[in-house]
């Protein structure tokens, strides 16, 4: 079921790290996209929904610049603790929320990790990524596999048990995108409320414009 109200991850911004689980899929989100996107020192990127910086801090050496974007203070001030603290110069970050807001600048990549399932109207988000892109540009965007509801213990502010494949790349291929394709990009494995121990896959979708 979905729920209105939005989840305050300024609450729990201090603490996101400690979950073994998010810094392992956040490695293997960048590994994916490692694998897949031509990275370069020239690019200017953006990661929306950067969080406290996992994926951020993983592709910053691999671009000249990036951007971490997110709707949660707690979250960018815990990322600007960590650029203070390795004197990391080419990373800014952003106060933004574009289901009320608008991206003004243009990016050669955007990603984004374990967002859109917070976000109630993804066709929205995608059609405004996509015009933030420069021509020649890459979309890539990470997220659960559609799945049967039970893979978040706190249903505040998810808005969607996942996504299908076929869902993303329809979106981009509606954008203009090319060379659209997904890939799995992780598996978490989670345990349920008796034990059993589940598989759910993340997906990468990528685009070019």
């Amino acid at each position: 079921m979905q729920k209105e109200q939005k989840r305050d991850f300024d609450a729990v911004a201090a603490g996101w790290d400690q979950e073994p689980r998010r810094v392992k899929l956040a490695q293997e989100v960048v590994g994916a996209m490692c694998r897949e996107l031509p990275l370069s020192r020239e690019m200017e990127a953006l990661d929306y929904g950067c969080g406290s910086g996992l994926v951020t801090l993983g592709l910053q050496p691999l671009v000249g610049h990036l951007t971490g974007a997110d709707s949660s203070q707690g979250m960018l001030d815990v990322l600007k603790g960590k650029l203070h603290e390795h004197r990391i110069g080419n990373v800014s970050v952003k106060l933004l929320d574009l289901e009320q807001q608008r991206l003004d600048a243009a990016y050669d990549l955007v990603v984004s990790s374990m967002t859109l399932h917070h976000v109630k109207d993804v066709p929205a988000l995608i059609s405004s990524l996509v015009a933030s892109l420069k021509s020649g540009g890459w979309l890539a965007l990470a997220d659960l596999e559609s799945e049967d509801g039970n893979f978040h213990d706190d249903p505040t502010g998810i808005f969607h048990h996942g996504f299908a494949r076929g869902f993303l790349t329809e979106e981009f291929s509606k954008n203009g995108l090319s060379d659209v394709r997904t890939v799995t990009a992780a598996v978490i494995e989670k345990a349920d409320m008796y034990g059993a121990v589940r598989k759910y896959p993340v997906i990468l979708c990528l685009g070019r414009k």
